[in-house]
């Protein structure tokens, strides 16, 4: 019998694949932000990177709330990951959150 661990259950944010974010990407972040979940998300990333997998979810969030916050972060290009053995690493992407801090600046300037 094999003894190799399989990977654990994920949302693959590592894959090579271009994120397809629209041509508008202020449209994407402050809709993904729009989300409650997403916001939660933020806000516990903001302190703590999470490891997958996450059989009760995170920051509060059951699962599928989890899941699906992590989902839509991805579509905006706001959550980044790392392979750290079996596991994902997720962070937030910083030169996301950059870009949407130059864009509320540019408001008002």
């Amino acid at each position: 019998m094999d003894e190799t661990p399989k990977p654990s259950k994920h949302i693959c944010l590592t894959n090579r694949k271009p994120l397809g974010i629209s041509s508008d990407p202020e449209l994407d972040i402050l809709t993904a932000l729009a989300d409650p979940d997403v916001l939660t998300m933020v806000r516990g990333l903001a302190k703590t990177e999470a490891r997958s997998p996450f059989p009760d979810g995170l920051f509060g969030m059951d699962s599928k709330a989890t899941n699906d916050a992590i989902r839509k972060m991805k579509s905006a290009g706001l959550i980044s990951s790392r392979r750290d053995g079996n596991d994902h690493v997720y962070f937030l992407n910083k030169p996301r959150f950059k870009d949407l801090e130059k864009f509320l600046q540019e408001l008002f300037e």
